[in-house]
């Protein structure tokens, strides 16, 4: 058993995981990180922001904090693009920007700066 099962067994839903649980994750996953392009902090932090999908919103839950299911999310966004979790110009970052877009979006763009 690993330490990511033993804390879903002993909680209602997971808030954090370790590098070592992402790198146990990835392995599952087939991942050799000798032969992608993002780091297993890049994946780590993926798995933090792909909880959105589980437990925290009962109309959005799709994965139950399953940390496998969480895991193929995050793999299959890296693997659209290696920057998808970067703070500076990744997913989070567009996010803010859109919450920060105010009025009619026809003709407008947005751009992180």
């Amino acid at each position: 058993m690993n330490n990511y099962e033993i804390k879903l067994k002993g909680a209602n839903f997971m808030k954090k995981f370790t590098l070592l649980e992402a790198k146990e994750l990835a392995g599952q996953l087939g991942v050799n990180f000798a032969e992608v392009v993002f780091t297993p902090g890049e994946f780590l932090a993926g798995l933090e922001v792909e909880l959105e999908h589980g437990l925290t919103d009962s109309h959005t839950n799709v994965t139950n904090d399953d940390p496998l299911i969480t895991a193929k999310i995050v793999l299959a966004h890296l693997k659209e693009n290696q920057m998808y979790y970067d703070e500076n110009i990744g997913v989070a970052a567009w996010e803010h920007e859109l919450d920060k877009f105010k009025g009619n979006p026809k003709g407008k763009k947005i751009q992180i700066i």
